[in-house]
């Protein structure tokens, strides 16, 4: 184990662990972390850009929001 790894334990569902690699298990799922930390800030952005929107231009029509969100469902 390289000097910036930190061992931790797991306990996954059954059919969770069964969907990867057991031979490279902790890499899965630092890749999958990793992924999931990017996500979670590029939402945390998104929403400090809305957030700024909305202190310049005020909030958003109602209507435009519910029509843009079906669109993207």
């Amino acid at each position: 184990m390289s000097a910036n790894k930190e061992r931790r334990t797991l306990t996954l569902d059954r059919d969770v662990a069964a969907a990867f690699d057991q031979s490279n298990l902790s890499g899965e799922v630092n890749q999958i972390l990793k992924e999931e930390i990017g996500r979670r800030k590029a939402r945390s952005a998104l929403a400090e850009l809305l957030g700024e929107l909305d202190a310049q231009l005020g909030p958003p029509d109602p209507g435009l929001v519910q029509r843009y969100r079906q669109t993207l469902r």
